[in-house]
């Protein structure tokens, strides 16, 4: 598993696909639940692809607000898959039993792809490629431009710990069919919201990730997204992503036949777990879900410090002191703290804790 970056303007062909066509079909699968008004943006990019042998699947997951209507306005320029809600896993189980793809593109429905995503997908896909990458342009709500981008930053290796699912969102990935076989169906039990870290990570298993630097895509933010990663979500939301992080090692062992590492181990090296762990301890020791003990978790955060590979020293140096105050000062100023450190307050900051 390595990876590579790319970038430039697609051609209608591919450079190199291994027991592909050279002109593969693309699966643009749309997944969408109560976005009704962002919907149709979402279509129109995926129908107005440059590359034109794709097919459009557009999931509905049980939607109680105008999204169906919106769909069936598209008559046979889409494949509808209308069911019940289920959430994002079941959703994105549904539309890929639909498609026949070779490379296969989650769109959430509030997100958008340029006019030749797709055709930029094909023509650098490579042999050996699982997952290709690519940053996203982030939009607000009536869809202008907040002038930066999101994602883009290729992932660690699974095997070695949490680490295979992030670099971008949902949109802002393609996968190869073969992959995707491997480890479709999702687990849709504690998969509900966050599929996409499951796909992203266990993709990686089955070949390499191919990064293309230039935005592909328009990444929406508004008063609903649901970020998995969101430090200041509410605390069940903040315990359901440990508790992913839990199942994900349990499904990608399962993947590999055991061959992921230890759970300890796994998770050794995984700041951001511990500082999770350490929060929920923190914020509600009374029905902390797990068997820890404040100094414990203080000491597991320092040594995933300095186990995090994509730190050098001074990251690792800043991030220890972070941890030793986060940690001993009370509890309202240490959120306070990570806080500031969530939002990227400041270029020093962002320079010191690597960022």
């Amino acid at each position: 598993m390595g990876r590579n970056d790319v970038g430039g303007l697609g051609r209608e062909t591919a450079r190199g696909l291994d027991g592909m066509t050279r002109r593969p079909k693309v699966s643009i699968i749309v997944n969408n639940y109560n976005y009704g008004r962002f919907l149709w943006e979402a279509i129109d990019s995926a129908l107005t692809q440059s590359y034109s042998h794709r097919e459009v699947i557009v999931v509905d997951d049980g939607s109680t607000d105008n999204s169906r209507e919106v769909i069936a306005g598209y008559g046979e320029l889409v494949i509808p898959v209308l069911k019940e809600n289920g959430g994002q896993a079941s959703a994105f189980n549904a539309g890929f039993a639909a498609s026949t793809g070779e490379l296969v593109l989650f769109l959430d429905s509030d997100d958008m792809l340029e006019p030749y995503a797709i055709e930029t997908v094909v023509w650098e896909w490579r042999d050996g490629i699982s997952r290709m990458l690519f940053p996203l342009l982030v939009i607000d709500e009536k869809s202008m431009p907040r002038g930066n981008v999101h994602g883009g930053d290729v992932g660690l290796s699974p095997i070695w710990g949490p680490f295979g699912g992030g670099g971008s969102p949902t949109s802002g990935n393609a996968f190869s069919r073969a992959a995707l076989e491997k480890i479709m169906p999702i687990p849709e039990d504690g998969w509900k919201v966050c599929a996409d870290n499951y796909v992203c990570s266990a993709a990686l298993l089955f070949g390499r990730a191919l990064r293309i630097t230039m935005p592909l895509g328009k990444y929406r933010v508004h008063g609903r997204n649901n970020f998995c990663f969101d430090m200041e979500q509410p605390l069940a939301q903040l315990r359901g992503g440990i508790d992913r992080s839990l199942r994900l090692h349990a499904a990608l062992s399962r993947l590999t036949d055991g061959k992921i590492r230890p759970l300890d181990e796994w998770l050794g090296a995984s700041p951001e777990h511990w500082v999770r762990r350490l929060t929920s301890l923190r914020e509600s020791p009374a029905d902390h879900p797990w068997p820890d003990t404040r100094v414990a978790l203080s000491a597991r955060l320092v040594r995933s410090i300095w186990r995090y590979p994509l730190w050098n020293v001074r990251h690792r140096l800043g991030n220890t002191l972070f941890a030793i105050i986060y940690c001993a000062l009370p509890w309202r100023a240490a959120r306070t703290l990570r806080n500031l450190r969530d939002r990227n307050r400041g270029p020093t900051l962002r320079r010191v804790l690597g960022q």
